[in-house]
Formats: C-alpha cells, structure tokens, sequence
C-alpha cells in the first residue's frame, strides 16, 4: 500500500467482486480491523478518501499520541516505536494525596505504550499491502444498498459488493448517517488542548495526570525523555483561548497546572482543540450487515486514554468471531450477541469516565476530604489498586464478560 505517499493509484476491483468484509476507515483501528481480518484468510477492501501519512511536529513526534494497551499492540502486531508507561500518578488541585499506579504492581510489562497514532496508521495500512487478500480503494463512501445476501457500498463511480459493511470512519461516521443510525449524547460539552511539550526535568517513563475543577491535565512520557504529550481538557471557550496564547504564556500556564512536576517547560510544538463528545451508537448492530466500530461507535473522555483501546478490543471481538465461525460473514443474526456486549463495554467505560470528571469537578472542602480520603484508602491497598489497572488495561473480569 505504501501508505504515505500519493502516487499510489488505489487498487481497483471489478465490480463484481464480493467482499467478505469492507472496513471504512483506515484510522488506527479500521486499518488494524482490515488488518486482522486479511491475516486470517478473509477478503477485505479498506475505504478511505487518502492513505493516511506520517505528521511530525518541531519536536519530531505526532501532536496526536495515543496509549495503548499491551493487548492493543499485540493484535496490532506491526513494527513501531512505542513507549512504555512504567507509572502513573495522579493528583488534584485542592488536597496532598496522590495515587501511583505501577506496572510492577499490577504485574504487568508496563502500563501502557505511548504510540503516534499517524505513524501507526501508516505501519498498519504498509502491513495490509503485503496481504494479497486485502485490498485499498481510494474514496469516499457516496451511498449503501442492503440486500439479503451482501451489501452494495457506493462510491461516487464505482460500488463494491460485501457480506458485511464495517464502519470505522471516526466519530463524524458517514457510514452511520446513511444507515439512519443515531447517537445517544452522553457529553458535558468540554474540549481539550492537545500539544507536545520538551520539559526541564526527565519523565523517567512516568505519566502525570492533575485534576482541577475545570478539567484534567495529562502529561504522558514519549520516547525522548524530556518529550511529553499533553492533553488538557477543559471547557471549550477556555481550551481555544489557552491555544491562541503565545508560547511563552502558555508554557506557564501549564508550569502552574501541572505544579511544575517536570520543573519548567522549555518550548511547546504545535497545538490543536478537539471536542470531547461522550456517545455511543444506538446499535452497533443496525442492520444484518452492518457493523460499527471505534469512535464510529463510541467515543470517550481521554483522561484514561481507553478510546482507541475500546475500539480495537472491538477488532478483536470480531476477530474472535470470523476465526469460531469460518460462514457468510454478515448472516442476519450473526452479531447480536457482539452488539449488546460490545455496547455493555462501552457504556460501562463512558459510566466510569463520566465519574471519574464529575466527581473531580465537585467542589468544596467536604468534597475535597472525600477524595483525598478515597484516594489515599486505594493508594494503601494494593489488591485494589492492581485490579483497577487490569480492568482499565481491559485484561480484568469485569472487561473478558464485554
């Protein structure tokens, strides 16, 4: 595919031909989808208007890292740079008690792996061109036909024929707007700041993350180790208005939001403002063919980072499947069961998100004591502490049952 370039003229299939699978998309996780689907034997076409190609910043790393999970990088399976996360430590603006999550505590590699999500795009889409079962189709997707035995994907001049359709076009998805599948809004209308900043002291492989009552500032360790990626979630007048300040204001607001626990920041790359929508598709499942996965289906608050994860653990329900039942993919009935559990998981990741912000945003000393209290009952107790990390990394009881 060699994703990255733009000479490549997108491979063209007859209009005859049938799918096992199409993925649109080729994000992270419908690159990785397309990806696992082609490793097992399965004929798949990725969609998407361009290959995706690699964006670095001043400080040579993506603006848009994401930390994935061990479980996310294995079935990945590609060749890329990837950072360990060793600890967390997480503390608030009112109150002296901090919690640290380790991975030796929770028996595990590491945390998490701090990826640059275009860098892995391009990895995933290199890996699918040395399948000869997956094919790339340059476009955008301009209609859908359902039909008994296979679906009919348009694509302005040209349609492709599948037995299931896979949207995992991004939280904008308009493959769900031309299924007619709507979005239950579980969002409070906040924004984050993303940025990529060079730090006085090392981050030793440490995350940060402080909460205040107007939002969480994270700071996560990136391979260089006075590297670290920011994301400062607030409200959206106050996310635009810290990213149209200079670099020298900037550089000290976030000194002071972070307490200076990396000490000074030393230059900062270039910023952007996403919004932070909590949703989650009505069905994943809408019609007999159909399927949504990622952001198309769910996005989350990034204060844990667990939105691309959620989405490749939808990659490898799938996987799961197509591997126990070798059948006509997209038979009517075939993905109940992974849309309800699939939609149980995610409900239940934006329920523990959505406690974790309001929770921090409550104000007052009692609501202060409460927290430093909870914070440092955990801290002491081990045995919990490692499940709440296993169940976050998606390897605990509650996250095998979805």
């Amino acid at each position: 595919m060699t994703a990255g370039t733009e000479t490549r003229s997108a491979t063209s299939a007859p209009q005859a031909d049938l799918y096992d699978a199409v993925v649109v998309g080729a994000g992270l996780v419908g690159a990785a989808a397309a990806l696992t689907l082609g490793r097992i034997g399965l004929r798949v076409a990725l969609i998407d208007h361009r290959l995706p190609r690699q964006a670095v910043g001043e400080l040579g790393f993506d603006v848009r890292s994401v930390a994935l999970s061990q479980q996310s990088i294995d079935l990945m399976d590609v060749e890329i740079d990837a950072s360990p996360i060793d600890e967390m430590c997480v503390w608030e603006e009112h109150g002296g008690s901090r919690i640290t999550f380790s991975a030796s505590e929770a028996q595990v590699e590491a945390l998490a792996w701090m990826i640059e999500s275009s860098r892995a795009c391009v990895a995933l889409c290199d890996a699918c061109d040395g399948i000869s079962t997956v094919d790339w189709i340059e476009g955008s997707v301009s209609g859908f036909v359902p039909g008994s035995t296979a679906v009919t994907v348009e694509l302005g001049n040209r349609s492709v024929s599948t037995r299931l359709l896979i949207g995992a076009d991004g939280a904008d998805s308009k493959v769900r707007k031309l299924v007619g599948t709507g979005m239950a809004d579980r969002s409070g209308g906040d924004a984050a700041l993303a940025t990529v900043v060079r730090v006085e002291h090392a981050h030793r492989r440490v995350a940060y993350q402080r909460f205040s009552e107007t939002g969480p500032l994270a700071l996560l360790p990136l391979a260089d180790p006075r590297c670290c990626a920011v994301i400062w979630s607030t409200a959206q007048d106050k996310a635009h208005a810290l990213a149209a300040l200079d670099d020298t204001v900037l550089a000290a607001a976030l000194e002071g939001a972070s307490e200076l626990v990396l000490g000074r920041i030393e230059k900062i790359d270039r910023r952007f403002v996403f919004p932070l929508p909590q949703r989650i598709v009505r069905d994943f499942n809408p019609a007999p063919r159909v399927l949504f996965i990622g952001d198309a289906a769910h996005t989350l608050h990034p204060l844990a980072g667990q939105g691309v994860n959620l989405g490749l653990e939808d990659v490898a329900s799938i996987a799961e499947e197509a591997q126990r039942d070798s059948g006509d993919l997209g038979r009517p009935g075939r993905w109940r069961g992974f849309a309800l559990r699939r939609r149980t998981r995610a409900e239940m990741m934006i329920a523990l998100m959505t406690g974790f912000r309001e929770g921090y945003a409550y104000g007052g000393p009692f609501g202060r004591w409460i927290r430093n209290s909870g914070v440092r009952m955990i801290d002491a107790a081990p045995g919990i502490k490692r499940r709440l990390v296993r169940e976050a990394m998606g390897v605990g009881v509650l996250a095998r049952f979805s």
